[in-house]
């Protein structure tokens, strides 16, 4: 286990340079490999704080709320052969994301966090 610590936490400052790894919270979607038991024992092990997902809430998920909805626009009317095929297409697409859409898109996330907290988890209209 120390050894994935370490190359996980290499990963993170060669992806996140100047980010201090100690303050990085893990946010786990209701995906199941994220709920995975197994999952969320290594990431314990690590010593990593969690942020769990609310239950059945799709409009707090970026992909749900953005990602897939995106790619589902630009991606409408396509038709793949093999599973490579839409791969690649999905992997060009998000390639043309456009740099300062990721920090519009982690405000979106916050704003709707922020919401749900307001609302004491309850339904609320959203954004």
């Amino acid at each position: 286990m120390q050894v994935l610590r370490h190359d996980l936490a290499n990963a993170i400052r060669k992806k996140r340079p100047g980010v201090a790894i100690e303050e990085l919270l893990f946010y786990q979607d209701n995906a199941h490999s994220h709920r995975a038991t197994d999952t969320l024992r290594t990431i314990d092990f690590l010593r990593y704080k969690r942020i769990n997902h609310a239950p059945y809430s799709p409009d707090l998920a970026p992909m749900d709320f953005a990602v897939f909805r995106r790619l589902k626009g630009e991606l409408r009317g396509c038709r793949f052969e093999t599973l490579d095929e839409l791969k690649l297409a999905v992997q060009s697409e998000v390639g043309r994301f456009e740099p300062d859409w990721y920090p519009t898109l982690y405000q979106k996330w916050v704003e709707r966090h922020e919401n749900c907290v307001r609302a004491d988890g309850e339904y609320f209209q959203k954004m």
